[in-house]
């Protein structure tokens, strides 16, 4: 009865999303078009440069830079955002002799996502020679590493310590007996994976630096970024969780918290409805935690808890049931609420590599979850190969999934701006 009114809810859940035909996507910020267009030989100094985003922009987050054709910078007037459109940035441009000009536009998305564009126009005639800006972009891969390292830290320990807390009706051992010293080693791993991760966001933006903001408490900066804010607010968490000697419940709380700030950090503010778009992701990210977390301490405690222990392979394998479920149905409803197969099917961009790669490790996890289910049932034994293997299919979802997460997604969007560059060069 129980698994049937599960499945009742995934249902309505699922409908939901369906019947309210509000969502609309528009991924990382890109550059729809710009005034002058990007190769345009003009007779005039136009006066402002204009560029016009797919998404509204965070007005103290915007850097134009524009160099000459010996790669000299030129000094502009801050940028200001069009008056009634946040979608368009307009900068004034002082007097400018003939030749070859290269802006560099830095924004940040909604999302909190740096992203950079690069476009070059020209008065009364091109350069001969044309040197690029020597100013290269910070290297952001870095970004994927340390934040694979700090969330997969914390969505790992959360379901692991949620999982334990509930195995402990069953006679089962906490996650202080079973892994001793570990949580203060993962505890100090997920700090300053955090800590670099705060620096290299800070250092991808081009137009303030947030570590000042934060040392000026300059909150109406800080706020316009949800990245940094899900980063504070982790950290914060992590402090809480660090106090001894409180009730359990405390440390469940936490947990939980923890868990759930991890989904602020992606592409949920891009997307509307937003109620839909977060609510989706914190269903998503608390159920991969508990999936992972389960497995882990089931490695971690198999040899008491596969023998003899009924209620606690039923709660197990509920557990297991529900949270790899909600998963699956929520990842899927996410990619309606974010994009459309068409625009998936038909993009090159990493996204969409990634998405196929979680695809296949979900589904051999869930193949490997049947042959597990399958042998415990009827040899009421566990094979702890296919729990390793099951976490390592895991872990390279949840890599997947983060590095989808800090990477632009295929949209309509994706097609037009292709289009439109097409078209000015």
């Amino acid at each position: 009865m129980r698994l049937k009114r599960y499945l009742t809810l995934l249902w309505l859940a699922f409908f939901l999303v369906l019947s309210s035909g509000m969502t609309t996507a528009s991924a990382h910020a890109g550059l729809m078009s710009s005034t002058p267009k990007d190769g345009e030989v003009l007779k005039t100094n136009p006066g402002q440069m204009s560029l016009r985003f797919t998404e509204t922009l965070e007005p103290d987050l915007v850097s134009i830079r524009l160099y000459d054709w010996e790669g000299n910078e030129i000094q502009l007037e801050p940028p200001a955002l069009q008056p009634g459109d946040a979608s368009q940035v307009n900068a004034s441009l002082p007097d400018l002799a003939e030749g070859t000009y290269t802006a560099i536009v830095s924004v940040v998305s909604e999302d909190g996502h740096p992203v950079e564009e690069r476009l070059s126009f020209s008065i009364g005639q091109k350069s001969a020679v044309v040197v690029q800006p020597s100013e290269k972009k910070a290297d952001t891969s870095y970004l994927i590493v340390y934040r694979y390292l700090a969330q997969g830290i914390l969505l790992l320990g959360g379901g692991l310590y949620l999982v334990a807390w509930r195995a402990q009706r069953y006679g089962l051992p906490t996650v202080a007996q079973l892994i001793g010293i570990g949580r203060q080693i993962g505890w100090a791993l997920a700090v300053v994976g955090l800590i670099f991760l705060w620096f290299l966001y800070d250092e991808s933006l081009a137009a303030v630096s947030l570590t000042k903001a934060l040392w000026q408490l300059d909150g109406n900066l800080l706020v316009q970024s949800p990245f940094a804010i899900m980063l504070l607010v982790s950290f914060a968490l992590l402090l809480l969780l660090a106090i001894p000697n409180m009730m359990a419940g405390w440390y469940v709380g936490i947990w939980v918290l923890l868990v759930c700030a991890q989904a602020f950090g992606g592409h949920a503010w891009g997307i509307t409805p937003l109620w839909l778009s977060i609510l989706l992701r914190l269903l998503h990210v608390l159920t991969v935690s508990l999936w992972l977390g389960a497995l882990v301490y089931m490695l971690l405690a198999r040899k008491r808890a596969e023998q003899g222990n009924q209620g606690f392979k039923a709660f197990f394998l509920r557990t297991v049931a529900l949270a790899a479920g909600l998963a699956v149905v929520t990842g899927v409803l996410m990619l309606f609420v974010q994009t459309d197969m068409t625009s998936i099917l038909q993009s090159s961009l990493t996204w969409s590599y990634l998405l196929y790669g979680k695809v296949i490790s979900v589904c051999a996890m869930l193949a490997v979850a049947y042959l597990q289910t399958k042998r415990w049932r009827s040899k009421d034994s566990l094979h702890a190969g296919l729990l390793r293997w099951e976490i390592i299919l895991g872990i390279l979802a949840v890599l997947a999934g983060l590095w989808m997460s800090q990477t632009s997604y295929p949209t309509d969007n994706t097609s037009t701006q292709e289009t439109i560059q097409a078209e000015s060069n």
